[in-house]
Formats: C-alpha cells, structure tokens, sequence
C-alpha cells in the first residue's frame, strides 16, 4: 500500500456529463493499494470462508450467450492468471474481501484523489496522452477482440497492440504510475468504490448501484481519470475489479 496524504481537490469536470458540478473535495490521509486486488490475493480470502468467487458474468438483462461469451473473459480458475486482477466479482464480495484484509473499499472522492492529485491530472501519469507503453486499454488488440466476441469499438484509442487481448498483470504498465506510484489507476479493470452512484453529484445517490471508476482493458474513449459510472451491486463484469484502502 502506499500512504496517500490529505488535501483539498477539485473533483469533477465541466465537459463530462456526469461529473458535474465541479466542487471542492477534502480528503483525510488514507493508504491505498498500489495495485488491483489479483486472482492469487483474492484466492486468500476465498480459501478462509470470508469470500466467494465466480468463474461467471452475470449482469440485469444478461443473456445465455453472453453468460458464457464473457464468462470466459474471467480469470478465476484459470491457471495463468493469478498475477491478474480478479475480476467477475461484485460489489458485496469486493467488500468482503477488503474487510477480510483489514481495509474497505475507497469512496470515490479518494479514488479520484489519488489518481488525479491536487493539480486534476487527466490521467494518472499527467496529460501525455495514452499509448500502449501507458496503459492497458483499447489497443488494435481491442479491435481484435471485438470482432470476436461481437462487441467493443471499431477503432482503437491507439494505434499500437498493448500486449493484452483482456487483463494484463497487475503492475505491467509502470510508465503510467501516479507520481506518488499507484499503478493501473486507468486500464485494465474497472474499480468498485464505496460510493452510491448519482448522475451528478448534487442529486442523491442510489442504494443499488455503485460507482465504477478507473475504465478498463475495452475502453477506446480514453481512459480518465474522471470518467465515472454506475453498476448495480450484483453485477460480475469481465472489465471489473477493485483495490482496498485503509
């Protein structure tokens, strides 16, 4: 983990539709990990009785061919996976694993601290803009994998091929840190926060869904830090993990 310091940040955009209002946010010193939680960590859990996985998508509106399309996009239970985030969980487990280790997950005011600092840093490296030596996102080898599962963009965010079709290994990208280190905050899986979701931040916040942060591995609109979105808590996505705090 490493120590993230207290500070006042202005959270939010004025050109993402659901960022907004732009207001001012003071966050508390908190620890973070540098890191989305792997397959091998969760394993840790699941083995104690304090957690369960699933080798399955499961979404409201899912059908029988996506179930077992994406489902195969999950890495628990495969054996070449464990150095890759685990993903295919859903809120309530992404919840327990952090309370098992002694943490919780992070509110999204200090998700968007972390990765966007005090001077609001598009992306977690600064404002060079993505490219396969950066992040984990939608590469020609994103292209690829949409034509074979029937869904993503058309065109990538770049140009290049990143190496990986879906995940990647936690901490494959250390080009795109944070200044402070944190890794993969942009890429590769999406994260839990603690957080209700809401359209903007001035209306109130829902019970059933959570916010998502961080885009992932199939994002082609250029992975932000700003970027935000809502989940139902029982949603197990193939482009969703998490990272705890304390």
């Amino acid at each position: 983990m490493l120590r993230i310091p207290g500070g006042s940040f202005q959270m939010g955009e004025t050109w993402v539709a659901n960022a907004q209002p732009v207001h001012e946010v003071k966050v508390e010193p908190f620890e973070m990990d540098v890191t989305e939680v792997t397959v091998e960590a969760f394993r840790a859990c699941v083995d104690s009785g304090a957690c369960k996985a699933y080798d399955t998508a499961n979404w409201k509106g899912i059908t029988e061919a996506n179930r077992r399309k994406f489902g195969a996009e999950c890495n628990w239970g495969k054996s070449d996976r464990d150095k890759h985030p685990i993903n295919c969980v859903d809120w309530d487990q992404a919840t327990a694993h952090c309370k098992w280790a002694g943490k919780r997950l992070p509110t999204e005011e200090e998700w968007e601290y972390a990765a966007r600092g005090t001077e609001g840093r598009k992306y977690p490296w600064g404002s060079t803009e993505p490219s396969a030596k950066l992040v984990n996102a939608c590469g020609l080898e994103c292209v690829a994998r949409a034509k074979r599962v029937q869904s993503g963009p058309g065109k990538p965010l770049y140009d290049e091929d990143d190496g990986w079709e879906t995940t990647a290994r936690v901490g494959s990208y250390s080009a795109g840190a944070t200044p402070l280190g944190l890794l993969d905050m942009v890429g590769n899986v999406e994260e839990w926060t603690a957080s209700g979701y809401s359209e903007n931040y001035s209306k109130v916040r829902s019970t059933s869904q959570r916010v998502i942060r961080g885009d992932s591995f199939s994002s082609a609109a250029g992975p932000s830090t700003i970027s935000r979105f809502g989940r139902d808590t029982g949603d197990r996505v193939y482009n969703v993990g998490f990272r705890c705090v304390r």
